[in-house]
């Protein structure tokens, strides 16, 4: 029981710690294939913890993200011209924005955040992303599971990392070329 707490809390604490939440997935599939632990209370561990998270990105932002970005530091943050267009985009495409802040690791907090400003109705966004998490949850605890027999997972961990950075970097470069392409876009 203690060690399903455990994961509890470390997949939790992804949160608020810089730590991808799927590198603590991959470990929850490594401790299931080396017995440590039940894979399906390691993955209904893992699962709870992460709607849990996300139930609480989106609820920061439905109350506390329009306050913050009213003050003087929020604006400088984020435009209000900007923010406009982010919190309609959400109100236009909200199940897309939910499906697709589930994939990207680093932007998962701030779209979560603005599907919550957005208004978005708080149990349309809990069914989808509790949906959409439990597929990748499972897929990405399969992957830990899957890597982890024999004890194998050590020399596989290269692809891992290779993956997990190649997604930081489309993370990143995809906002700044979205940016790009709207400011030419606004030019024109």
């Amino acid at each position: 029981m203690h060690l399903y707490l455990a994961i509890f809390g470390v997949v939790l604490s992804t949160l608020i710690l810089p730590l991808p939440e799927e590198l603590a997935l991959l470990g929850v599939g490594y401790l299931a294939q080396q017995g440590q632990v039940r894979l399906a209370g390691a993955f209904a561990a893992a699962w709870l913890a992460i709607a849990l998270g996300d139930a609480a990105s989106y609820y920061v932002g439905r109350f506390l993200l329009a306050r913050l970005l009213a003050t003087r530091f929020g604006q400088r943050l984020i435009r209000p011209d900007r923010r406009r267009w982010a919190e309609d985009l959400v109100r236009r495409q909200g199940w897309r924005a939910i499906v697709l802040g589930r994939f990207l690791v680093a932007l998962r907090g701030p779209v979560y955040f603005a599907v919550g400003a957005s208004k978005y109705p708080a149990r349309r966004f809990l069914i989808i992303n509790s949906l959409v998490g439990l597929v990748e949850v499972a897929l990405v605890v399969a992957l830990g599971y899957f890597f982890g027999k024999g004890g194998a997972l050590a020399g596989k961990v290269r692809w891992i990392d290779a993956a997990i950075a190649l997604t930081i970097l489309i993370t990143f470069t995809l906002p700044w070329a979205f940016g790009r392409w709207l400011r030419v876009r606004a030019r024109a």
